[in-house]
């Protein structure tokens, strides 16, 4: 995903639908103290390291500021990992009223993607998880409680930030943030927690969804307050509305119950929890649940002339040349692979581009094909899933093609009209991946498997919807989806059909969801005849559960699905070995052929 389109949505996304992200409302301190946009920043992991300790000497990392991004700074991430250090000291007027309000709150402003911050060495707050089992992407204001006894009032204290992201080169601080420290509010020291009944958030059956929230006061003094739920549908349609009055003890936990939906319709549900102190100090919770989601009903709206029209653009690429064309990258070559850079021409003569890793192990090989998300920078092909050929495609305008990209906005390029639409061609790019590794000597062509997630998840339902070539595919979080309702749930890609109607009024609703309905994958899903694993994110705003689930239920053949309840727009690393599990066991790798 674009960096541009990232942050415009993802700030979006996560200002609702994040588990983590709680919003407050409270009066300004006046004690609030701006620490300056000064830090020292390191990139990696900082594995088996004492990069978090208070007195761990950082007088050889670089000097950055918070307020511009990384990257026009000269600093880049390393494998997605960066750290930032910076020292803090209280004013003397402060002390006495931190003292008081038993700790700060730390204002980091903007941040991306998922972090951990220690103060003096002592963990004091996460936002997502890290590699290998990212969960992520969150963008929003980030504040944490860090209790008096983690502070040296009068002396040094050290701020460390360990992030990760895995979509952009500058993570961390975002919109030139600069921190702010201020004695803790009331507010500041309660936690609310959603607890679903439910591991996965994925009710089925007779069970009733459920949910149990509990507030914890790590303050002193104990609190009155009053507390809403509020049901709606993902698309926000009202459901259902509590209210209750109840006493948080101090330095306590309290319990308000649990809170049912009976009866409930298949599809999925916001849950928002508020709570409301007297004085008007309030926090607030959401998460997603879902509910029956293979009797989602969001039937195929394609046209009379659906097949006809792919089978016509199917054979226009064939009548072009692909002149494929290899170049080895030494330093990317590893024991078992040799890298290459791959170009090829695609329908209307499209150059694309892609990475290949070709086993040095003589004999025929299964592949993988895999498809790259919506505007994701080039990565190499992983090296990792011996017994595998594995190739990495950039469609057109994307990755590796974007220096010539003259697509403008992928997503509303030509969309007034099914044959001049960007995804015509860039469908097509996805079979031309199919056709190169089929034209490779190394290469068993009956045992291809595709995968991707996000735009990747989509495009490798439309592999197996148009190419009985491809013998299985792994799907995360897939892109391009029931659209009509799609576009009431989520703000992205809608806003930028928003903005291409704006310039082009003379083309209506009609004309965009008629094109569309040609590219929609739940209209190409029933085509597949091969086994299919698929992962979601519950709390996923960007390609949001049912849309995943109203192309999978178009499925006919053998099929899976995988929940990750806390993820947003990513999946554990579970899904991806359950992918690998059904690539080897449905193109029986390691066994003599």
């Amino acid at each position: 995903m674009s960096n541009v389109v990232k942050t415009a949505l993802l700030m979006l996304l996560y200002g609702t639908a994040a588990l983590k992200g709680h919003a407050q409302q409270q009066a300004k301190n006046s004690m609030a103290h701006n620490v300056g946009a000064n830090w020292k920043f390191h990139a990696g992991e900082g594995k088996d390291s004492s990069w978090n300790a208070k007195n761990y000497r950082d007088q050889h990392w670089a000097s950055v500021v918070s307020d511009k991004p990384l990257k026009e700074q000269g600093q880049l991430l390393q494998l997605g990992f960066g750290w930032y250090r910076k020292q803090l000291v209280f004013p003397a007027p402060m002390q006495q009223k931190i003292a008081e309000a038993e700790g700060v709150q730390i204002d980091l402003g903007q941040f991306a993607a998922c972090e951990e911050v220690y103060v003096n060495g002592i963990l004091v707050g996460k936002t997502g998880e890290f590699p290998p089992n990212f969960a992520g992407y969150f963008d929003q204001q980030r504040r944490y409680f860090v209790p008096l006894e983690a502070l040296d009032l009068t002396g040094d204290n050290v701020i460390a930030i360990k992030f990760f992201d895995g979509w952009s080169p500058n993570g961390g601080f975002l919109n030139a943030a600069v921190m702010t420290v201020e004695p803790a509010s009331t507010v500041d020291k309660l936690k609310l927690k959603v607890n679903v009944q439910d591991d996965d958030y994925i009710f089925l059956g007779e069970d009733s969804i459920a949910i149990a929230p509990t507030i914890e006061n790590k303050g002193k003094k104990s609190l009155r307050a009053t507390v809403r739920i509020v049901v709606t549908t993902d698309a926000y349609k009202p459901v259902k509305s509590q209210e209750l009055k109840i006493d948080i003890p101090a330095h306590a936990t309290a319990t308000m119950g649990t809170f049912g939906l009976k009866n409930a319709e298949p599809g999925f549900y916001r849950y928002k929890v508020s709570v409301e102190m007297d004085g008007g100090q309030k926090l607030e919770e959401q998460v997603n649940v879902g509910y029956e989601p293979e009797k989602i009903a969001s039937p195929n709206d394609e046209a009379a002339d659906f097949d006809t029209f792919w089978k016509a653009n199917k054979a226009q690429l064939a009548s072009v040349q692909p002149d494929y064309q290899l170049m080895l990258i030494p330093e990317q070559s590893k024991l078992d692979y040799e890298m290459y850079h791959v170009s090829m021409r695609s329908l209307d003569n499209e150059l694309i581009m892609g990475y290949y890793a070709k086993p040095k192990k003589a004999g025929k090989h299964p592949v993988i094909v895999e498809y790259m998300g919506y505007g994701s920078k080039p990565y190499f092909p992983n090296q990792s899933w011996d017994g595998f050929a594995y190739f990495v495609l950039s469609i057109r305008g994307q990755a590796l093609n974007e220096k010539s990209n003259h697509f403008g906005t992928w997503f509303t390029y030509g969309i007034d009209n099914k044959n001049t639409y960007y995804y015509r061609g860039a469908f097509m790019d996805v079979l031309r991946a199919l056709d190169f590794v089929s034209s490779r000597d190394e290469i068993d062509g009956e045992r291809i498997a595709v995968r991707g997630s996000s735009q990747g998840g989509a495009l490798s339902v439309v592999a197996a919807s148009l190419d009985t070539r491809v013998k299985a595919l792994a799907i995360g979080i897939p892109f391009l989806s029931d659209f009509q309702d799609y576009f009431k749930i989520a703000p992205w890609p809608k806003s930028d059909v928003d903005h291409y109607r704006a310039q082009h009024p003379e083309v209506s609703w009609k004309k965009v969801y008629q094109t569309l309905s040609y590219f929609d994958i739940k209209n190409l899903a029933s085509r597949i005849r091969v086994p299919l694993v698929m992962g979601i994110g519950v709390q996923d705003n960007v390609c949001p559960p049912h849309i995943n689930f109203a192309a999978y239920n178009q499925v006919k053949s053998e099929k899976s699905w995988m929940a990750f309840p806390q993820h947003g727009h990513s999946t554990g690393n579970a899904f991806y070995e359950a992918g690998l599990d059904l690539f080897r066991r449905t193109l029986q790798v390691g066994k003599e052929r």
